[in-house]
């Protein structure tokens, strides 16, 4: 594997270790400190995110035009910058301050977003693209599971705002060292060598406009057939995010602490299972991985959902559900982060990357949304978790009918 991936990993692995210092806790702190309710804190992260979803597409053209390497290091500095301010604002308990600090620093971070992905696809051939995604997710990972285990002994001892500040300094430095060691990805090396010498650079980069890109995309039905499939699953594997917590500390009872160790245990099953489910899954269709992933994450809900119905070991349950939806999330990661570079066209990997984030990203902001409206209008645990499962069928209905539609190079693994 190329060294620059492994840097770029090892980069995503101190950066998703700051930021899980809070993030996982994010909505628990709105909550019991700030006093917002389950259907206020939905709204808050839906408008929030709403705000974020054009720069995701904007972020994936500008990456095929002004290249991957500074992007990326741009948007790390900006997300520092934003989390600092986020501390403050939450030192000061000013919710309006770590709204303004929240949605500029989401901004610039969706912005630098398909860089990542775009880096990845540049140094890994179509067919080993997976393994390149694999080893990045196992970075982030790697670095969620000991942040958020850190990040719960942190907002205990020395409380959420000090917690997300050591978070923004642990960010400030990854930007600073990504800077010094990450190499420019061959796209962007080719398009300097075209400027140093006259020659031809990327379509992308040498005349082709923002509204040719987004034409291309658009009559383009399998890809955006693909990415409304993997809307409608966000829609429903989100909740891990916001509401699994919610239901869990509220609903369940589950304390503090083991809610930080279920979610390390999250990370800990992606970073030494990871790379063992790629390997498992080389040469089989991306849709029908993703099939499985996503009915294991409905099995791991809903039996979440029974156990908090019948009061049966809730707490075995919730480290039996994160087991199985992980498992589920280590097979769908790998079609959702390789496809949409392998569905674009030749210099249009950043905006296809940047599409799907916005359509997927749109599934998330609704799953929230959906998803806090639930928790506030019905306390039965069957019934919360079936209608929260409800998308994954139209989800799965889309990827089988895609399947027929997608070029079959494409979608092998």
């Amino acid at each position: 594997m190329d060294r620059n991936i492994r840097v770029l990993g090892l980069g995503m692995a101190a950066r998703s270790f700051g930021a899980a210092l809070y993030f996982p806790f994010l909505a628990l702190f709105l909550r019991a400190s700030l006093g917002l309710g389950y259907l206020e804190i939905g709204v808050l992260f839906f408008a929030v995110g709403l705000l974020q979803l054009p720069f995701n597409l904007l972020g994936g053209l500008a990456t095929d035009r002004v290249g991957r390497r500074n992007l990326m290091i741009i948007g790390l500095l900006g997300e520092a910058v934003a989390t600092l301010a986020l501390a403050y604002s939450f030192a000061l308990r000013s919710l309006p301050g770590a709204i303004v600090a929240a949605t500029a620093g989401g901004m610039i971070t969706t912005v630098a977003g398909p860089a990542f992905s775009a880096y990845i696809a540049d140094f890994a051939s179509e067919t080993d693209r997976a393994r390149g995604f694999t080893w990045a997710r196992v970075g982030f990972n790697a670095g969620f599971s000991a942040g958020v285990t850190m990040g719960g002994v942190l907002v205990v001892a020395i409380g959420f705002p000090w917690a997300v500040g050591i978070g923004a300094a642990v960010i400030f430095g990854v930007a600073g060292v990504m800077a010094g060691l990450l190499a420019s990805s061959p796209f962007d090396l080719v398009n300097a060598a075209g400027d140093a010498q006259g020659l031809p650079r990327a379509p992308t980069q040498g005349g082709r406009s923002f509204s040719e890109s987004l034409r291309i995309l658009r009559k383009d039905r399998p890809s955006l057939e693909v990415a409304l499939a993997f809307a409608f699953a966000s829609l429903a594997v989100a909740q891990w995010s916001v509401i699994f917590p919610l239901f869990v500390q509220n609903d369940l009872g589950v304390p503090y602490y083991l809610l930080g160790v279920g979610l390390a245990l999250n990370g800990l099953v992606v970073v030494f299972g990871q790379t063992w489910t790629t390997e498992s899954v080389v040469g089989r269709r991306h849709t029908r991985v993703a099939e499985v992933g996503l009915v294991l994450y409905v099995v791991a809900f809903v039996g979440l959902g029974v156990a908090g119905k019948l009061g049966l070991f809730p707490v075995v349950a919730f480290f039996v559900a994160v087991f199985i939806l992980t498992i589920g999330e280590n097979l769908l990661s790998i079609p959702q982060s390789t496809l949409p570079s392998n569905l674009a066209p030749e210099g249009e990997v950043g905006s296809y990357n940047g599409a799907f984030g916005a359509i997927t990203s749109a599934g998330f902001l609704f799953s929230i949304l959906i998803g806090t409206a639930v928790l506030s209008l019905t306390t039965d645990p069957l019934v919360i978790w079936g209608i929260l499962m409800a998308p994954a069928v139209p989800a799965l209905v889309l990827l089988r009918h895609s399947a027929a539609l997608i070029p079959p190079r494409a979608d092998r693994i």
